[in-house]
């Protein structure tokens, strides 16, 4: 019996394979690099491999005959997808008809979860004032909305051919310890703690403050993961949120206090994304009708960032030392 998680050495992958480590199941990561030290968690084989590549996927899944798979590996990032479309494109669908198609031959009987994303509801003037329910029609507004709404369609192409058992979530925005910093939220965290502990200028450099967005602890998001893939059936569409927004206004600021540093403003273009959705806010009726609730405040998973990143860039001081002493 084991468990794959694709892309397991990101924030979400890490804290689903935290979450499944007493299923008593061997548990497996895939994905394109080896994790660092503050990605690994215990008892879990870490493999490398590339999503795109049929060959060296099909000889993973075929001897490893995982019963749960969570496939999160993808170009995550809005701002990146519109330098890199072809690439986002690419991974996104191209790298999940590859894992649909491997799973058909080769695990045809596994349970597959396959991560949307609420950034393909887009944005129209209805609903900026109304919460996204799941029966909302995609509008993607990116090129990674697009991605992850064609996704969708191909999930609901072999669940409805092959008969996979398949299903979707659409987290909204979430954050917490070991978010990358190249989202906007750690990025505000990394330079605090680079203000507060190593004598950075106290300037934030940051896009617009002014968007609102419906956030939820990442370790609530995993384990609203982990019931959906244990408990519902094929084709289930979940929403991940709170219905709640915080500007990241007013996330910064908690984060400044959190910090206990005084800073200046730097708005800097290059952080700024085109076409932004002002407000992206879920409705979690249906989530929580099958017992799930966020239970982490927003307080708590920002003071859990800050600390977590203390830490990761201590480590990543020390390892650099090690590298220069080492190099002859």
């Amino acid at each position: 019996m084991s468990i794959l998680v694709t892309g397991g050495t990101g924030a979400l992958g890490f804290h689903i394979l935290s979450g499944v480590t007493r299923s008593g199941r061997k548990l497996f990561s895939f994905s394109d690099e080896q994790p660092q030290p503050w990605q690994k968690v215990p008892d879990v084989n870490y493999l490398t491999g590339d999503l795109l590549n049929f060959k060296d996927l099909f000889e993973v899944i075929q001897k490893i005959q995982p019963q749960y798979i969570y496939h999160l590996a993808s170009q995550s990032s809005v701002g990146l997808s519109y330098k890199k479309p072809f690439e986002t494109l690419s991974t996104n669908l191209l790298g999940t008809q590859n894992l649909l198609e491997v799973v058909r031959q080769a695990c045809p009987k596994a349970k597959v979860l396959l991560l949307s994303s609420s950034e393909i509801y887009g944005r129209t003037e209805e609903h900026l004032t109304t919460l996204h329910k799941e029966s909302s029609l995609p509008n993607p507004l990116t090129p990674y909305a697009s991605s992850k709404a064609c996704m969708e369609i191909l999930g609901n192409q072999f669940r409805n051919a092959y008969g996979l058992h398949i299903v979707f979530v659409r987290p909204f925005h979430f954050t917490g310890p070991h978010h990358s910093r190249r989202f906007a939220i750690p990025s505000i965290t990394y330079q605090l703690v680079k203000i507060k502990h190593y004598g950075t200028e106290p300037v934030l450099f940051t896009g617009s403050l002014d968007i609102s967005r419906d956030v939820v602890d990442v370790r609530d998001v995993a384990r609203g993961m982990i019931q959906v893939l244990n408990g519902c059936e094929s084709g289930s569409i979940y929403n991940i949120c709170c219905g709640k927004s915080y500007t990241f206004r007013e996330l910064t600021e908690f984060l400044i206090d959190i910090a206990g540093v005084s800073v200046d403003f730097r708005y800097d273009p290059a952080l700024e994304r085109t076409n932004d959705i002002p407000l992206l806010i879920g409705d979690p009726t249906k989530i929580m009708s099958i017992g799930w609730k966020p239970l982490i405040s927003i307080e708590d998973s920002l003071t859990d960032l800050f600390n977590e990143m203390v830490i990761r860039r201590r480590l990543e001081l020390k390892m650099q030392t090690e590298q220069k002493m080492s190099t002859p």
